[in-house]
């Protein structure tokens, strides 16, 4: 009911561009109708002005047009067609048409009068309707009395009395909308404190019951229960009476307010009053009479009488003493084995619950399983060893004895067998591949090294380190003689090998051609 008028306003939000006011809609019909009199000419219109320069009989050809266009075109042309055919007939038959009326014989009275009582009804209504809005629109809304209650509701029959009842669950319903937290907490409080107390002094009732029941665990006798059964009529018949002084004393009150009803409408039923007293009256009667019915009964049970011993006197024997009742010791062990009993049936059912699932589970992971087997190219590659079947072959065979469910296991060992078996497979080929490559790259820097002493890449580094750690040779007297006179003499420096260049290899041979065959001697 929260979500009415949300939903009513989202509504009124999209129809409001729609909605015009009467004289704004009658004010836009003016105007519409000037601006068609001004394009007619204040002439008649014969035929609509979307065809006013149009024949019917100047249809394009549907040669030229093609899909909605020339079947439009088509259509056009078939309509043409029949009505040049019905103008036809209509100028052959230049007589009256003969109107279609229907056949009285055939017609009911009962429909028709029917039919027109329901439309004079409908008449009324509309009318009623016209005529109050009419009166709303002509009063002013700034009116004391536009919305008076007085006024609108003059003439009008008297609502039914609405029941005590009803008033005060709308009472406890309109004051239940503003909740006080504070008054509720007391009042639960309150509740739960009351029910403590309760609580408690039928511990203590219970707790003194069955100490007297273990003082005397003999039968109760027929007196007691007697005498129990008389408390309880007369605490029956004590809140009977006192209800009854309670509703008496409520009456009034109804009296009260019916008589204010009745003094605010004079022309009030008093019939219905007198029904619901009398109705009550006989209630009351059959009341009484009942209770006089269950007096005389209980007054009149019979009671066993004495009958005298005519027999002759019997030594006495010590009666059999029947032993107490067992009932009120067994009923707790009892209930306790039947909550037992339905909590293991409740066990029982979901245990069974899950087992079937779990079966119907595992079937479908044993079917599929299966067709993957099949469609594998993996498991006919790496298939399972013999030793290794046999060896599960026992734990398969008890447990396929145990339980009807196909061991899925059964189907996993030959995929993990056969996984593991390419992956060792794979690492073998990942190391053999490893071992060509290193063989490959050791025969790679062989060739390399090789490559550098045929160019002399790495001799022409090493003359050159040499070199320049050789120091050169002076002359012993320049190193002993002063400062001034030192310096390199030119006629003992000796003179510079020619550079070798990197890239040559005939630079290794260059001004040594004569020492080849020294070098080989040595």
């Amino acid at each position: 009911m929260a979500e009415t008028p949300e939903a009513v306003r989202k509504l009124q939000n999209g129809l409001e561009p729609y909605i015009k006011p009467r004289e704004q809609a009658n004010y836009i019909r003016r105007i519409l109708a000037l601006h068609l009199a001004s394009h007619s000419q204040d002439g008649p219109l014969s035929q609509p002005l979307a065809l006013a320069a149009q024949r019917h009989d100047n249809v394009a050809s549907a040669t030229d047009a093609k899909g909605l266009h020339r079947e439009y075109l088509d259509a056009l042309r078939a309509n043409t067609a029949a009505r040049r055919q019905f103008e036809d007939v209509v100028q052959a038959r230049p007589g009256r048409p003969e109107l279609f009326t229907t056949d009285s014989s055939a017609s009911n009275p009962l429909d028709e009068r029917l039919a027109i009582l329901k439309l004079q009804q409908k008449r009324q209504k509309l009318s009623a309707v016209r005529k109050y809005l009419d009166q709303l629109v002509d009063q002013p809304a700034a009116a004391p009395c536009f919305l008076d209650a007085e006024q609108i509701f003059k003439g009008a029959p008297p609502p039914p009395s609405v029941p005590k009842e009803v008033v005060n669950s709308l009472v406890a319903e309109k004051s239940a909308a503003a909740p006080d937290l504070r008054s509720q907490a007391n009042q639960l409080e309150k509740v739960v404190l009351r029910t403590k107390l309760l609580l408690r002094q039928e511990e203590k009732l219970l707790g003194e019951a069955k100490a007297r029941s273990r003082n005397r665990p003999d039968v109760v006798s027929n007196g007691a229960k007697l005498e129990a059964l008389n408390a309880t009529r007369t605490e029956l018949i004590s809140w009977i009476e006192s209800e009854l002084g309670n509703a008496s004393a409520e009456e009034p009150n109804d009296e009260t307010e019916a008589r204010t009803v009745s003094e605010g409408n004079p022309e009030a039923d008093q019939s219905t009053i007198e029904a619901g007293l009398l109705e009550i009256k006989q209630k009351y009667a059959r009341y009484l009479e009942s209770r006089r019915n269950l007096l005389s009964l209980v007054s009149a049970r019979p009671r066993p009488c004495a009958v005298p011993d005519l027999k002759p006197n019997m030594p006495q024997t010590t009666p059999a003493v029947a032993p107490p009742p067992t009932n009120h010791l067994l009923i707790p062990y009892i209930e306790r084995l039947l909550s037992l009993s339905r909590n293991q049936k409740a066990l029982i059912t979901q245990k069974s619950h899950l087992k079937s699932t779990l079966n119907k589970q595992a079937e479908h992971a044993y079917e599929g399983l299966g067709h993957l087997a099949e469609e594998s190219q993996l498991l006919p590659a790496y298939p399972m060893k013999e030793s290794l079947r046999r060896r599960s072959g026992l734990m398969e065979a008890l447990t396929s004895k145990k339980s009807d469910v196909p061991d899925i296991s059964s189907r996993i060992k030959p995929w993990v067998f056969a996984s593991d078996s390419a992956k060792i497979a794979n690492l073998e080929s990942v190391a053999e591949t490893l071992e060509g490559g290193q063989v490959a790259l050791e025969g790679s820097i062989k060739a390399l090294q090789e490559l550098e002493a045929l160019l002399g890449v790495g001799e022409s580094e090493t003359a050159k380190n040499a070199e320049e750690d050789e120091p050169g040779e002076d002359d012993v007297w320049l190193a002993t003689g002063g400062a001034k006179d030192k310096g390199p003499r030119k006629h003992t420096d000796k003179p510079k090998a020619p550079e070798r260049k990197p890239g040559d290899i005939w630079s290794s041979l260059h001004g040594n051609l004569g020492l080849i065959g020294q070098e080989d001697a040595a």
